[in-house]
């Protein structure tokens, strides 16, 4: 991803279809706001909470819940407090064409590369 990120146009393909494509700079604002990761032992249960009682739309993957805001300190705020002691470590980043991959295929990168 390294090698993208300095590209003047990239092209995500998934399973011989291209479903993004773009400056990094127009797929990495697609994310729409910040890339909140929550771990917890039982993603799956925390994610379906998570999405029933804030609202927000979450991909779960493996032990990590993870979500797009546009205003993701807020959420992370909200998100401890509606959770208090389930979830382990919570980081707030920008996107990266790696959170651009993992919203267009559901899973990361490195995931096809041991397939």
């Amino acid at each position: 991803m390294e090698e993208a990120e300095r590209c003047d146009r990239v092209a995500i393909i998934d399973q011989g279809r291209i479903v993004a494509e773009g400056t990094p700079e127009e797929l990495r604002a697609e994310i729409g706001g910040d890339v909140i990761s929550a771990r917890s032992r039982d993603a799956t249960s925390l994610g379906e909470r998570i999405a029933d009682s804030l609202g927000v739309e979450v991909n779960v993957l493996n032990d990590e819940v993870r979500i797009e805001h546009p205003d993701g300190a807020s959420f992370v705020a909200r998100l401890a407090a509606a959770f208090p002691g389930e979830i382990d470590s919570v980081t707030l980043a920008k996107p990266t064409l790696e959170d651009v991959f993992i919203a267009k295929t559901g899973r990361r990168l490195s995931e096809d590369e041991i397939a």
